[in-house]
């Protein structure tokens, strides 16, 4: 079965991400694109840096291209938000399709749509795309002759879509600003798709930029190409041996962001979002709605509320921050795993986006990383977060939803419990403002643990009496 997740359909490459698999998602999306939009003949293919990613993708320009579409498909590598970006600008374009596994490990690859609204496929759309995919039954694979044809005819354009979105994102941001602070930057691509993008696009700002693993490792020397600090620890280290301004990394498809101070201490992606949000509302004079996950900080809460915004909960995925983006009641949305959308530009994360925002930031205020967010902590309240997996039998799972469902405890590590969010998980919110997130994954044995209180101590204390719960 080919089931659409919280951003796309991802598997183990020969194992389920065939390209007979691959093949009748391709066939299936197009032929419910037909009849969804039949007015919007264009498709944007693009692929990142990951085995077979564009043979893959060649194969899905030419399923397109059979279906009747306009087909242009990327020339090398690209972020997925320049897909995204892509599908929203050309008002004859159905979407994007691009071929990814964004952060998964390296024996992964995946599939993403990109609606023309510039965001990832809403449920709505993933449901119409999974049934018309499983009344495929036989499909053929297109050979490369098929695909040369297609060329020729220019059925399939091969096309560099790099120059409206660079435009497009420093148009969004004072640059004369960004020059003028004269920062050094360390950035680690992670060997995935912003590899010299973001460097190139950095130094068009006049900032001296060290790029890290930013050559071709389909592999990823074996890590998943994914921005948490337990996979940083080169970036932290060259941000402080060289005094540099901060660091920035971005994912494999070039979506999520990760980041550390001059200090070399991680800028973790809800000081980003906090930050971020702040600088929107009191130096860009926006009066922006924020739509958040429900493992995103609180902080973003009480930003809104001290500028008579609304702060909108929503459960984990991005596509659901997108919904309410799309439907107007939010205009910028964030989640915890990294990434700011906003209705100026996208609905969608943009790691690079992020980076030159905050940038912006720095120059504007004047301040460091670490400078910022105490200043912001300063006008709101402190907070801190920490996240744990927790790897537990399937047993032991069901016991603890239980006991969590009859029998939940009145206070944890001695605070009170105001109230409890289940839309995704059991989240308490304590009366003093800490909360914390106990979410089971839906893919493997594990029990995903989230608190965010005034310190990293306190957090760390939340997060014991909560395994202590669960190990009863």
């Amino acid at each position: 079965m080919i089931k659409f997740g919280t951003d796309g359909w991802r598997g183990i490459i020969a194992k389920d991400f065939t390209f007979e698999n691959v093949a009748k998602a391709a066939t299936g999306v197009a032929k419910a694109c037909k009849i969804k939009h039949p007015d919007r003949k264009n498709i944007y293919i693009g692929f990142d840096r990951r085995f077979l990613s564009e043979d893959f993708a060649k194969m899905i320009a030419s399923i397109f291209a059979f279906e009747g579409f306009q087909v242009f498909l990327t020339n090398t590598y690209t972020p997925t938000p320049v897909l995204s970006f892509k599908a929203k600008q050309d008002p004859k374009a159905v979407g994007s399709v691009v071929i990814t596994a964004s952060h998964n490990p390296p024996n992964y690859n995946g599939f993403k749509f990109k609606e023309f609204h510039g965001c990832s496929a809403l449920k709505d759309t993933t449901d119409e795309f999974e049934k018309f995919i499983a009344v495929v039954k036989e499909v053929s694979i297109p050979c490369d002759q098929v695909f040369d044809g297609y060329v020729e005819k220019r059925k399939i354009i091969r096309v560099n879509l790099m120059d409206d979105y660079k435009r497009t994102i420093l148009n969004y941001v004072d640059t004369q600003k960004i020059k003028d602070a004269n920062f050094t930057v360390a950035i680690d691509a992670m060997y995935g798709s912003g590899s010299g993008y973001f460097k190139e696009i950095l130094e068009s700002l006049h900032i001296k930029v060290i790029e890290l693993r930013g050559e071709e490792n389909p592999g990823f020397c074996g890590i998943a190409p994914e921005p948490v600090e337990k996979n940083l620890t080169t970036l932290f280290k060259e941000v402080t041996s060289q005094g540099l301004s901060c660091g920035f990394a971005t994912d494999g498809d070039g979506d999520r962001l990760g980041a550390c101070d001059e200090n070399g201490q991680s800028f973790t992606t809800q000081m980003i979002l906090s930050c971020f949000y702040w600088h929107m509302l009191q130096n860009k004079k926006k009066k922006w709605n924020i739509a958040r996950s429900v493992s995103t900080t609180k902080m973003v809460d009480l930003i809104a509320q001290k500028f008579g915004q609304e702060c909108i909960e929503t459960p984990v995925g991005f596509k659901f921050i997108a919904q309410c983006m799309v439907e107007g009641r939010a205009q910028i949305g964030g989640e915890e795993s990294g990434g700011v959308g906003i209705i100026d530009y996208i609905p969608e994360r943009d790691g690079i986006f992020t980076a030159l925002v905050l940038l912006e930031m720095m120059a504007v205020e004047g301040k460091s990383l670490s400078e910022l967010y105490s200043y912001v902590c300063n006008q709101i309240r402190p907070y801190q977060f920490l996240r744990l997996d927790l790897h537990l039998t399937q047993e032991e799972m069901r016991h603890a939803m239980d006991r969590l469902q009859h029998k939940p405890p009145k206070k944890w590590d001695q605070r009170d419990i105001e109230w409890v969010q289940t839309m995704d998980g059991f989240k308490f919110y304590m009366k003093d403002g800490s909360w914390i997130l106990i979410r089971p994954s839906g893919t493997e044995p594990i029990f995903r643990l989230y608190a965010e209180a005034e310190s990293i101590k306190a957090c760390t204390s939340l997060l014991k009496d909560v395994q202590a719960f669960i190990h009863k």
